[in-house]
């Protein structure tokens, strides 16, 4: 049974939730990728509202990556690559908690991903930076799942900027 693997990945109850709740949703009954998108971008954005209001906010793409990881603990590790107008986050297949194909025992890239969407509303929803999707779901880059953006705008910089004269001069 799937659950096997998710005992070995350390899923919590919500996490097996979610993912059983996802696969269910798809099988058979037409449901489309872009409405997963759609709502887990909202989902992100709802996620970044509220630890914004608990006051935790990130300096950049890393930082709003890292916090997004230490609240819902998707995987053991994240990686980021920028270059350009381009962003990946790599999201390591093996420590996944959040992979639909689980179920089916693939763990590979999906359009029923809900990190895909998640992100991406975090992201932005952390003000870290404004994205398009590059793709209609994660990349297979080998032992990570790949979720490729094009960046419209980066804040990060700005923002950096905006709390190191926020800072007293002797964190300078």
């Amino acid at each position: 049974m799937w659950t096997r693997g998710a005992r070995e990945r350390w899923m919590n109850f919500y996490q097996v939730y979610i993912v059983s709740l996802i696969a269910r949703i798809y099988g058979g009954s037409g449901f489309k990728a872009e409405s997963l998108r759609e709502a887990s971008e909202g989902a992100g954005r709802d996620l970044a509202g509220y630890v914004r209001l608990l006051g935790m906010e990130a300096l950049d793409v890393e930082d709003a990556l890292a916090l997004l990881n230490a609240a819902t603990a998707l995987a053991d590790h994240l990686k980021v690559s920028s270059g350009g107008d381009t962003l990946e986050v790599g999201v390591h297949k093996p420590s996944c908690r959040m992979c639909p194909s689980l179920l089916n025992g693939c763990g590979q890239p999906t359009p029923k991903c809900p990190l895909y969407g998640l992100v991406k509303g975090f992201l932005e929803g952390q003000e870290a930076v404004v994205l398009d999707y590059d793709g209609v779901e994660p990349v297979d880059g080998g032992e990570w799942c790949i979720l490729r953006y094009k960046v419209k705008e980066s804040r990060a910089t700005g923002m950096r900027r905006a709390l190191y004269r926020q800072q007293p001069a002797m964190y300078r």
